[in-house]
């Protein structure tokens, strides 16, 4: 229940900032959102995995809910093998309250194919938890356009 309210409190964040305008990210989530990009296009599953929370939980698209760090790196593992290259994050916004922070951006990502490269662009947002001194993962959720 504490996490469900957090994760309201955390939402009501974004919603309020978004129904204001508001277009300020934070430097420490940034830096995540660009070491995140430059370890996901290096294709290290291992540590992509690290940034996420051991109970994290990925959603997708049009598929069912991956959940816990191991799977997610299953995931990962599998994207890299099919060719998934090149992402890029570009924060709208994002915030720190208390043990949760939030960000909302845009992203591009494509796939190394016989045929060339195929891009893809799209919009994600994650909610981020404290864990001991660190910022992980808690929820990803992203979408293509």
């Amino acid at each position: 229940m504490k996490t469900l309210a957090a994760i309201a409190g955390v939402t009501t964040m974004v919603v309020v900032g978004l129904v204001h305008g508001q277009s300020k990210t934070d430097p420490a989530l940034d830096k995540l959102a660009s070491e995140f990009a430059a370890t996901f296009n290096a294709k290290d599953a291992v540590k992509l995995a690290s940034f996420y929370a051991d109970d994290a939980v990925v959603m997708s698209p049009g598929e069912p809910m991956i959940t816990g760090r191991a799977s997610i790196e299953a995931r990962y593992r599998g994207e890299f093998k099919q060719g998934l290259t090149n992402l890029q994050l570009r924060p709208i916004e994002s915030a720190l309250s208390g043990t949760h922070a939030f960000e909302v951006g845009t992203s591009s990502v494509a796939l190394d194919s016989p045929s060339g490269l195929l891009s893809t662009s799209g919009k994600y947002a994650v909610i981020y938890k404290r864990v001991g001194k660190n910022w992980k993962i808690a929820y990803d959720i992203y979408t293509s356009d």
